[in-house]
């Protein structure tokens, strides 16, 4: 049974801005502040801008294959059947990790409000995430376009409360001070984990080819506006020292300027704002297993649907983020999902590069701009920045990242081998 087209473009649009700001904002923000200090705004920008880069990337692939499988076609086009496993093995961990990370920032602001133990808001956000997905792509994203709208209406209402203080925010950092912002970058980049999400909602965009690259470049170009003017705001009305040692960052920002009220209204809204994040990746992960298994690169249990839903992948997806997020170490987690992202993103720009070597005929949907003999600058300058971030990404997380994928990876060579493929 085919998935059906039934997303529009301002759907598309404020879902991709939706389940970005939720990703990192709301729940890292304090302990980027830990790292870089006054800092920040400077660390989301290098977020902002490898993210641009990738984001180039990704609008003209999802132009040429608008495909649920993304970048496991990308890369299949590019490299063959065995990297584009690699690939797609990845960001199926990826989609486990960053749930799970931002489950534990939905279970953190919940606490703050109710002192339920961690363990119960996970629980609660990932079945409700799993109800509503089940329902179907099109009330997915039309749950996560209506909680965008709160999001961006919190993050607006933090960035008028710290008006007053916003220049305090815009720190410059020394010479000595950049490696903690690059390291602070390589945490917060897990807030912009959301825009490669859309493409795998391809087989379900009205006029896809069309939509996705406007909704792509969009969602990054808003969201990163934002966050640099929320960072600074709440460096400038809280102080680096008082940020890091919150729970509820954005929360306390609020209560600093207008008392306890704010603070209960601000975490209602980063409850929606995670909430809503877990929904989007969740659903993401689960067509990307779906389109996996239809492009046969995993066992076709993957691809079974009910109501024109991958079921069985969305169980998969809901066991093994709850798995993830029983360790509560929130910055660990993102560091594992940063790990594997920057990866991913260093293979999907080279993908895009060996594509456009090996085409003999003109691409007439989007394409790269800013391109030497056929090669997109945008797509080198991604990789490598993508590829260089992994220096500051803490070494025993990406060791995990690493070994969760290598074991993948011989499981993926025992099957093959006793079955010649998956089907």
């Amino acid at each position: 049974m085919v998935l059906k087209r039934e997303i529009g473009l301002w759907e598309l649009t404020l879902s991709g801005i939706g389940v970005i700001l939720g990703a990192g904002i709301y729940a890292l923000v304090g302990k980027a502040a830990g790292i870089a200090g006054a800092n920040i705004w400077v660390s989301f920008a290098v977020g902002g801008v490898i993210a641009i880069l990738t984001g180039l990337s990704y609008a003209e692939l999802s132009n040429r294959y608008p495909k649920a499988g993304a970048e496991y076609v990308y890369a299949e086009n590019a490299f063959g059947k065995r990297i584009a496993f690699a690939i797609g093995l990845a960001l199926v961990l990826v989609g486990f990790s960053s749930a799970a990370t931002v489950a534990l920032g939905f279970s953190g602001y919940l606490a703050a409000l109710t002192g339920l133990p961690a363990w119960a808001g996970i629980a609660f956000i990932l079945s409700l995430s799993a109800i509503i997905i089940a329902q179907g792509a099109k009330i997915s994203t039309r749950v996560a376009a209506l909680i965008s709208v709160i999001e961006v209406m919190g993050l607006l209402a933090i960035i008028a409360l710290g008006a007053p203080f916003l220049l305090k925010g815009f720190s410059i950092p020394s010479v000595s001070e950049i490696p903690l912002v690059l390291n602070a970058a390589a945490l917060v980049f897990f807030a912009y984990i959301g825009f490669e999400e859309l493409v795998r909602l391809s087989e379900e965009t009205k006029n896809a080819k069309f939509a996705m690259p406007k909704a792509l470049l969009l969602a990054i170009l808003l969201s990163t506006l934002l966050y640099v003017l929320v960072s600074a705001s709440a460096i400038g009305t809280l102080g680096a020292e008082s940020l890091a040692e919150s729970k509820a960052p954005l929360a306390d920002v609020a209560k600093q300027s207008m008392g306890l009220n704010a603070f209960l209204l601000l975490a209602i809204i980063a409850l929606f704002s995670t909430g809503n994040t877990v929904l989007m990746m969740v659903l993401a992960n689960s067509r990307l297993l779906y389109g996996m298994a239809e492009e046969k690169g995993i066992p076709a249990w993957f691809s079974r649907t009910r109501n024109h839903q991958p079921i069985n992948a969305l169980v998969v997806c809901i066991l093994f983020s709850a798995i993830l997020a029983l360790s509560t170490d929130i910055a660990f987690v993102a560091h594992v999902t940063d790990g594997l992202l920057f990866l991913v993103f260093g293979a999907i720009n080279a993908s895009l590069v060996r594509i456009r070597w090996k085409e003999k005929n003109a691409f007439n949907g989007f394409r790269v701009p800013f391109n030497w003999k056929n090669v997109p600058i945008p797509s080198v300058l991604g990789a490598l920045s993508s590829l260089a971030m992994l220096a500051f990404v803490e070494t025993s997380a990406l060791l995990l990242g690493i070994g969760l994928l290598a074991a993948g990876w011989m499981l993926f060579q025992h099957y093959a081998r006793r079955k010649n493929g998956w089907n």
